[in-house]
């Protein structure tokens, strides 16, 4: 029985509350009852057991609104996460926090908050990559749901791992972050210059000398490649803390910074693994008037362009 037949079995609008079925019940179940003389007046379309049915589906449906509205109860009164907020997001984002046992042990991760905030340094930032991660997932599960089908194996991956990199952008303060990631330093021209310690993953050959300038090669895949003044091929900008790729890489991608690298004389602090394939380098960032707080306009174009391309994949 659907719900529309029950109110007309009732005689109840779609809309009634709990309180006011329960009483048309009471009323309709003396009507069809023998011993009632309402029984006997009249003619009633309506047994006893399409009233008892009728009743059992709209109880049904009180309940269940009951539940939908504690729960939204709930949801209000969990403390919001304090982190400013991008409206313009094209998704919000879960804020996790890690659940341990009494020992201390992590046993996974649950959601304390939802909504589009931006990433602060309070927050693990390994959660924060899975919640962006996850938050792709959905777009495109939406995505392929309404064009009927199931993306599988490298193309959902590619695809997954590009919209995860757009959505992380925009989650990410990166000139606001530079203020607490990098050292600040002065420029020659009185400017605020941001020094951050990097490493460059070579391509092969010996490592330089220390001093050695290096300039952008080019932009490929989030990636800075880098060369030095002869034009030769160095190799590719890479960071010891994950945190500056998500923050150096856009900046340098919107062509929102200047940069300046040269190789550094002996491993820097937090420079990661000991290598011969790879370069301790120093680098520094200056930004343009007006950059900072400044987030990128265009990203949810970019999202749908990806969307949009990967229906024929």
């Amino acid at each position: 029985m659907t719900e529309r037949e029950a109110c007309r079995i009732l005689g109840v609008s779609p809309g009634a509350e709990e309180s006011e079925i329960k009483k048309r019940y009471r009323q309709r179940m003396v009507e069809v009852h023998p011993d009632g003389r309402m029984h006997l007046e009249k003619h009633y379309t309506s047994c006893a057991q399409e009233i008892n049915e009728a009743y059992a589906v709209l109880k049904k449906r009180s309940a269940e609104k009951a539940k939908r509205e504690k729960q939204k109860a709930k949801r209000k009164g969990r403390p919001a996460w304090d982190a400013p907020v991008n409206e313009h997001a094209y998704r919000e984002r879960e804020i996790l926090h890690y659940a341990e046992d009494r020992e201390g042990n992590i046993l996974g991760s649950f959601p304390v908050a939802r909504g589009k905030y931006l990433w602060k340094t309070e927050e693990d930032f390994s959660l924060f990559l899975l919640s962006i991660y996850r938050c792709a997932g959905e777009i495109l599960d939406e995505f392929d749901a309404s064009l009927k089908r199931r993306r599988k194996g490298q193309n959902r991956q590619k695809v997954h791992g590009e919209l995860a990199y757009l959505l992380a952008q925009q989650f990410i303060d990166g000139t606001g972050l530079l203020k607490e990631l990098a050292r600040l330093e002065t420029g020659e021209e009185g400017e605020t210059v941001y020094y951050l310690p990097a490493t460059a993953e070579l391509s092969g050959g010996r490592p330089l000398p220390p001093g050695t300038v290096l300039c952008p090669a080019g932009m490929k895949d989030h990636r800075l490649y880098l060369r030095d003044l002869s034009g030769r091929g160095i190799g590719y900008l890479s960071f010891p803390d994950d945190r500056l790729y998500y923050v150096v890489i856009p900046l340098l991608e919107q062509r929102s910074a200047q940069v300046k690298i040269c190789t550094a004389e002996k491993p820097l602090p937090g420079g990661g693994r000991a290598s011969a394939a790879y370069q301790h380098l120093h680098l520094w960032l200056r930004l343009p008037p007006g950059a900072a707080g400044r987030m990128p306009e265009n990203l949810n174009l970019e999202i749908e362009r990806l969307l949009r391309e990967s229906r024929a994949d």
